[in-house]
């Protein structure tokens, strides 16, 4: 489905009054047809004492209502930071993440940061892009000595570089690498030069060593 300014508004002061306790003036409210970013509040300064806030919600992609709602709550929780003058450590900072899970425990919705693995793109993004791009990365995939299961990806370029440091890298019991899609690698840990990996599941582990194993 397609939000409208309507419907935006009407979630607005929803979630306005049962999280923020109508603190927040209503902003102005704008549609985009981005693809990088699911929504975004800005705010500008008026004159020398006034400002100016708005909630802007892209519309590029057929979403679910519910996934709308998450968006806007998400933004709303940044206006709630910057309206207050709360201080954090960055816009997805400590505050926002503790008063971000806050609202998921009390309210049952589903907020989340962006990806860290897209540079910034959100979620819904990557999703799409994973299910239609058809480039492979190589990726170390390790079972640690730990009992748990971990990958990281790097450039084919890093592969001799970094081969001998996973080798003797004490805590991997075993690793392999391989030719993996892009699906199933976008969000892992990306290397260069040094080592570090992201832990996976046992099942994400074996989907990845079903994948072409190179040989060094």
């Amino acid at each position: 489905m397609t939000i409208t300014i309507n419907e935006i508004k009407e979630q607005f002061n929803k979630w306005n009054k049962t999280i923020f306790n109508d603190e927040l003036p209503v902003p102005s409210f704008e549609l985009m047809q981005t693809k990088s970013l699911l929504g975004q509040f800005k705010w500008q300064r008026i004159g020398y004492v006034g400002v100016g806030y708005t909630i802007r919600i892209s519309t590029f992609f057929d979403r679910p209502f519910e996934s709308y709602v998450n968006t806007i709550v998400h933004e709303m929780l940044h206006y709630y930071i910057k309206y207050k003058d709360i201080k954090d450590t960055s816009s997805h900072g400590r505050e926002w993440k503790r008063m971000a899970a806050e609202i998921n425990r009390k309210h049952g919705l589903n907020i989340k940061r962006t990806n860290p693995a897209g540079g910034g793109v959100s979620e819904a993004v990557l999703e799409k892009k994973a299910n239609k791009n058809k480039k492979f990365e190589y990726a170390f995939v390790c079972k640690m000595k730990n009992g748990f299961y971990a990958a990281a990806v790097a450039p084919i370029g890093s592969l001799h570089k970094l081969n001998p440091r996973f080798k003797t890298w004490n805590a991997v019991e075993d690793y392999k690498v391989v030719k993996a899609p892009w699906s199933q690698t976008y969000k892992l840990r990306h290397l260069r030069t040094a080592c570090g990996v992201r832990y996976i599941t046992k099942e994400q582990y074996n989907e990845l060593l079903n994948n072409m194993v190179l040989n060094f």
